[in-house]
């Protein structure tokens, strides 16, 4: 069976486009990241209030509550601020591309059919 290829060049990228999947993809990966720092910081939550000075019998479930209580702010505004971050960062990276395109030229695929 015989293929047949074309080469292809990518002249521009649409900047919104990237934008918008950047930015879902890096919300994504920041909220996983925050939800591991919020246990993390539940965690030492936990342990900061059981060697605490006053070591009453809720101290310890008041810094684990407090801790995944912040965590779970810390991770939600992590992953916003990860996204928006991701996505402006990628349209900036898409709008340079297509500067540079426009100079030397985009990038050459060859597709097989």
């Amino acid at each position: 069976m015989e293929t047949k290829s074309r080469i292809v060049e990518i002249k521009s990228i649409d900047a919104w486009s990237v934008f918008k999947l950047a930015l879902i993809a890096y919300i994504i990966i920041g909220l996983i990241l925050g939800l591991v720092f919020g246990i993390i910081m539940g965690v030492m939550g936990g342990l900061g209030g059981r060697i605490g000075l006053e070591d009453t019998p809720f101290s310890a479930l008041l810094g684990a509550g407090g801790g995944f209580v912040g965590g779970i702010v810390f991770g939600i505004l992590f992953g916003l601020f990860y996204g928006i971050c991701g996505g402006v960062s990628g349209a900036i990276t898409a709008l340079l591309y297509d500067l540079f395109a426009m100079i030397v030229g985009g990038i050459k695929l060859r597709l097989d059919s």
